[in-house]
Parts: structure tokens; C-alpha cells; sequence
């Protein structure tokens, strides 16, 4: 599993946010540059790069979508208006329950507990749920 960070936030913000959690953000992909990007250059950009800043709610959807292309399964947490498109182009979209209305009827989960280690649980009992039914 791999998280990347898909921001409409400035870099400066992004930046600050990533040290916060302990994430390199390496080099971030601007919305700009992404808007001159075909797809192909978009799809290899988005698998190599983490952290996305300065995006409209099309260019995160895009992001979605070229992962999409190289075979990743997305998994896309949102709670705002500008997360609605990518919410929907992911595999599965995931909100909380404080988010704006838009975004929890494009999501397909809506997290109750303000903790995001509620994710982590439920990827580890669904993997052991996979595991079980597989056998």
C-alpha cells in the first residue's frame, strides 16, 4: 500500500503538512504542470511522484484515473466539494462523517471515528478475511 497526498493547497502548506505526518514529500507535482501533461506523461508522473499540491478537483480526478491506468487499485479519502469527482473515479472513495454533503454521496465509506487509524484496521481485517476465503 501506498499513500500519496492529492492537496488544492499551496506547496508551502503541503510541505509543512507532510513533516507533520513524517512524510517525505520529495518532489511535488503542481497542478500547472499537470494540465500541460498528456496522459502517458501524467500516468508515469503520478506512479513515480507522492505528493500533488495546487490541484482542481479535475486534476486530482486525473490523477485517479492515470493510476488507474498502470493497474492500481485507488482507495481516495476526501471531505470536500473539490474531492467529489476523485471520490467517484476511485475504486473505493472513503469520507468522514464531518465532510460536506457532496463528498459523503460520492464516497462508498463514511468513517464515523475521527481517528484515520480506522483504516489501517480495516485494511488488516480485510486482508485476513481475504486470506481466510482464498484458502
Amino acid at each position: 500500500m501506498r499513500v500519496k497526498i492529492l492537496t488544492g493547497d499551496n506547496e508551502v502548506i503541503t510541505r509543512k503538512v507532510c513533516h507533520e505526518v513524517k512524510l517525505d514529500p520529495g518532489e511535488i507535482l503542481l497542478g500547472a504542470w499537470i494540465d500541460a501533461m498528456t496522459e502517458d506523461e501524467l500516468a508515469d508522473a503520478a506512479e513515480r511522484t507522492t505528493v500533488f499540491a495546487k490541484l482542481t478537483p479535475s486534476q486530482k480526478e486525473r490523477i485517479v484515473q492515470a493510476l488507474h491506468r498502470k493497474g492500481y487499485v485507488i482507495g481516495f479519502l476526501g471531505d470536500g466539494i473539490n474531492d467529489s469527482p476523485a471520490l467517484k473515479a476511485a475504486d473505493v472513495g472513503i469520507s468522514v462523517d464531518t465532510a460536506v454533503d457532496i463528498a459523503k454521496e460520492s464516497a462508498d465509506i463514511i468513517l464515523l471515528e475521527k481517528s484515520l487509524m480506522v483504516l489501517q484496521e480495516g485494511v488488516t481485517e480485510g486482508r485476513k478475511i481475504f486470506a481466510n476465503i482464498t484458502k
